[in-house]
């Protein structure tokens, strides 16, 4: 249960804290004084969204803080499954920064918002005002009937299964659109693959390639000016010549002073050098021949390749041989996707086969729930002045599974002897709306041992009575589970166990919302203000006296 709140730069809160006790609490104050404001704070904790609007101050952080008492156990998965610290007392901190970015604390450590949403699922359920509105919803009324049914383990089992269902049909839809696509593109594939595969491309260098045709175009003026440069350096009266005679004189230089060796050396070297560069040369250019048939083959070979690489807009022919590579894989899918489709298929059928008798489970489960959920919310009902409301839940097959089983349910109503069954959608007033919901609360309590449950006026549109009836229900329920009620009706402040009452007040020109607990004297005038206003009569006093004993 909600033991302890703490709000701090919440819209109009500055600080506030209090404290709740088991049993049935009330929230009352004039329209506007904040009620909704506290709930809103109530909700950063629980996981609802939040942005930087929410700051009072803008240059300070919101913190929101709620402590938990639990149940022995309870959420104990929970925490080990999120690798948290379990405490009996447990504390969960939302605190928003003045750019609007938030973060959330489980005991002091850090959580993501979905974990949050998580936990709060199992510790408090609030209802707020415009909620009331999803009595009307199919989804609302199926969600009931399977909590009454006792479902969430198949429902679980079916959601689970029903999503690898609809992610199996997914890729099944995306691999029949790429075999359709893969089959209207296969002859051009085919026709670029053919193209590539019969230009030779391994291990080719267009550069060097360019290099073979121009030294081929060029052989026999290649081999005229080696001959040319060979005779020249090792002709009679060549180069050489004229150098080994030079060498005598170098080698008499050395021979009359040591400081001439390394220069003699140097000139041999020179020697042996040229004579290396003359026979390089003839062996380079010794087989060189006009070869009119291998110049032809390689032009077509450099002319094919250059036409590939401008088609596909590649720099080499190794992006060439990859584009290859992956034609080829293309093809040889489209020729193996008949197995791959026919797997998916199965895949398909089998969880699909699987999804449909989970849901028939699931759909035997609620037929069998109805009777009991009907007896129920008539007794609840009944005890809401609506004796005559008769229900019937019509539990309609679908055509196809759907997230939330095989059924659509559909509620409807009567609420006077006579008249015919109706939509509840098209039959029920905003009052009636609001006891359906109560009684569809009640029921939800009941089944999934919340320890809390908040509701924001869902005395809404009724009064007398039948607002006494709402407070009775409201405060015997509390007997098993902590009830607090935001309410503006004085039948259901007068139930209460604890009172506060939330009011405004401007400072410095500052408003500020303010919340303090009423004792026995001032709920007797707050309850008189709400029966006739400020400055209550006798008569009002007198009255709130009777309802608050």
């Amino acid at each position: 249960m909600l033991i302890h709140l703490k709000v701090s730069n919440y819209a109009l809160i500055d600080n506030l804290e209090l404290d709740f006790s088991s049993g049935f609490t009330v929230l009352t104050g004039e329209t506007g004084s904040g009620k909704s404001i506290l709930l809103g704070a109530l909700g950063l904790v629980l996981g609802e969204r939040a942005d930087s609007k929410v700051l009072f101050t803008s240059d300070k952080k919101c913190i929101v803080e709620a402590d938990f008492r639990l149940n022995k156990n309870k959420c104990s998965d929970f925490f080990i499954e999120n690798e948290l610290d379990y405490e009996l007392i447990t504390t969960v901190r939302r605190e928003i920064n003045s750019a609007g970015k938030s973060r959330a604390f489980i005991n002091d450590s850090l959580v993501n918002l979905s974990q949050l949403k998580e936990l709060a699922s199992e510790l408090i359920d609030i209802h707020s005002q415009h909620q009331t509105l999803k009595v009307r919803k199919s989804e609302f009324q199926l969600a009931v009937l399977d909590v009454y049914a006792s479902s969430k383990s198949i429902c679980s089992e079916y959601r689970l299964k029903f999503n690898d269902l609809r992610k199996a049909q997914i890729a099944l839809g995306e691999l029949e659109a790429a075999e359709i696509k893969a089959r209207a593109d296969v002859d051009y594939n085919q026709f670029l693959f053919n193209e590539l595969n019969e230009t030779s491309l391994d291990g080719v260098n267009v550069s060097e390639v360019e290099s073979q045709l121009i030294i081929l175009s060029n052989a026999e003026r290649l081999k005229e000016l080696a001959v040319n440069f060979t005779e020249n350096l090792s002709g009679d009266e060549a180069v050489l010549n004229q150098l080994n005679e030079l060498k005598v004189g170098v080698d008499n230089l050395a021979k009359i002073s040591p400081e001439f060796d390394a220069i003699a050396d140097r000139f041999i070297s020179a020697i042996l050098e040229i004579k290396d560069i003359s026979e390089e040369v003839e062996i380079k250019t010794r087989n060189l021949s006009h070869e009119p048939e291998r110049i032809n083959r390689l032009t077509e070979q450099l002319n094919s390749i250059n036409r590939l690489l401008f088609k596909h807009n590649c720099d080499t022919t190794e992006e060439l041989i990859d584009l290859k590579q992956k034609l080829e894989k293309k093809l040889l899918w489209v020729s193996s996707v008949e197995n791959d489709l026919d797997n998916a298929k199965l895949i398909v059928a089998d969880l699909f086969n699987e999804v449909i008798a989970l849901g028939e489970e699931l759909s035997l489960k609620r037929e069998l729930a109805i009777p009991g959920l009907v007896a129920s919310m008539q007794d609840l009902l009944d005890s809401l002045a609506m004796k005559d409301v008769q229900f019937q839940f019509k539990l309609e097959k679908l055509a196809t599974p759907s997230v939330s089983g095989l059924n659509r349910l559909t509620l409807h109503v009567k609420f006077n002897k006579g008249s015919d069954f109706l939509p509840i959608e098209k039959a029920a007033s905003g009052g009636e709306l609001s006891r359906i919901m109560l009684a569809f609360k009640v029921v939800l309590s009941e089944e999934s041992d919340l320890p809390t449950i908040v509701f924001d006026e869902i005395d809404t549109g009724v009064s007398g009575e039948i607002a006494n009836r709402v407070a009775e229900l409201l405060a015997s329920i509390s007997k098993k589970m902590q009830v607090i009620s935001i309410s503006h009706v004085p039948q259901m402040a007068s139930k209460g166990q604890q009172h506060y009452k939330v009011y405004k007040e401007t400072s410095e020109g500052i408003t500020n919302t303010k919340i303090t607990i009423l004792n026995t004297d001032q709920r007797l005038v707050e309850i008189a203000e709400m029966l006739s206003g400020k400055n209550p009569s006798e008569a009002a006093v007198q009255n709130a006296r009777e309802l608050l004993n």
